[in-house]
């Protein structure tokens, strides 16, 4: 018997097991960012800050299934640890979509509307308890905003997962600037080696990588490199981590999950969890927690 699955989700579509990789990645550094933090940040709690939340599910084409996106792992297990959540989603169909899904999820009201500051023209989602802002802007502008203007003692976890090209290397740098951060990224590996390789794209790769300094023909291996390198001239962060994601049944597409931090135990138990040898056994079940998982 053939089975066949439409996509009738309203979700984020495009998800396959590099993604379920990268979700559990992202979900055993934050149990150990929130155990360590939790009992040795004194100065101003702590902030889940995550750029590019989406629809709060990823659609997994390949299976006809939603998955739990960062935004619902992070509230859903450590809303007791994180004093403060900052989403953001440009796209307003999204948006929409995102705080409809955490309102669903754990019975909570959001209060939905512009933003109440002048000169400026975009949806908030509000909810209190727990605290949590979803901001339907550009994440670049939005991040950078906050990191100049927010307590800056507050402890933040910064989760940047764009799609395509669109996170820009300064707001890293603003990031860093601002210190009391660590930062998971996905950098879109394949998506800069195309883009490089066609002048029509040379902004957007202009955007990642910060710089014009970069070959136009260069292999996957060689763009990751380069962007370690770049950050690694900050030299509190030394050395960035880096973990390259391809799917094993579909090597068409990388990319490549990127740590930085200034503490070296943080450091250490991310490149464990990098570099352990059931990720992808774990990514597989994943796509069994959906509930369909027996049909696979």
């Amino acid at each position: 018997m053939v089975y066949s699955y439409i996509n009738m989700s309203n979700h984020f579509s495009g998800g396959d097991l590099k993604t379920a990789a990268k979700l559990v990645i992202l979900e055993e550094y934050l149990d150990v960012y929130t155990t360590i933090l939790d009992s040795n940040w004194e100065w101003g709690g702590l902030w889940y800050v995550d750029t590019h939340s989406g629809t709060g599910k990823t659609h997994i084409d390949e299976k006809g299934i939603d998955i739990d996106g960062s935004a619902i792992r992070a509230i859903e297990d450590y809303q007791e640890s994180f004093d403060k959540f900052y989403l953001y989603e440009l796209d307003e169909d999204h948006f929409h979509t995102l705080h409809e899904t955490l309102a669903k999820r754990f019975d909570l009201t959001f209060d939905v509307g512009p933003v109440d500051t002048p000169d400026e023209d975009f949806l908030v989602a509000r909810c209190d308890d727990p605290y949590i802002r979803i901001m339907q802007m550009d994440s670049n502008e939005g991040v950078s905003f906050l990191a100049d203007h927010a307590n800056n003692r507050a402890h933040w976890f910064t989760f940047i997962d764009p799609k395509g090209l669109t996170a820009k290397r300064s707001t890293l740098d603003t990031l860093l600037d601002r210190g009391n951060v660590d930062i998971l990224l996905n950098y879109q590996t394949t998506g800069v080696m195309r883009s490089a390789a066609a002048e029509h794209a040379h902004g957007a790769v202009r955007r990642t990588m910060g710089d014009d300094d970069w070959p136009e023909a260069g292999s996957r291996e060689e763009y990751v490199q380069i962007y370690k390198e770049k950050l690694e001239e900050n030299k509190e962060i030394q050395p960035v981590l880096t973990k390259g994601l391809e799917s094993p049944d579909d090597k068409r597409c990388r990319f490549d999950l990127i740590f930085a931090c200034t503490n070296d135990g943080a450091r250490s138990a991310m490149e464990s969890i990098m570099d352990q040898d059931t990720l992808w056994e774990k990514a597989h079940d994943e796509f069994g927690q959906s509930g369909l998982g027996d049909f696979f």
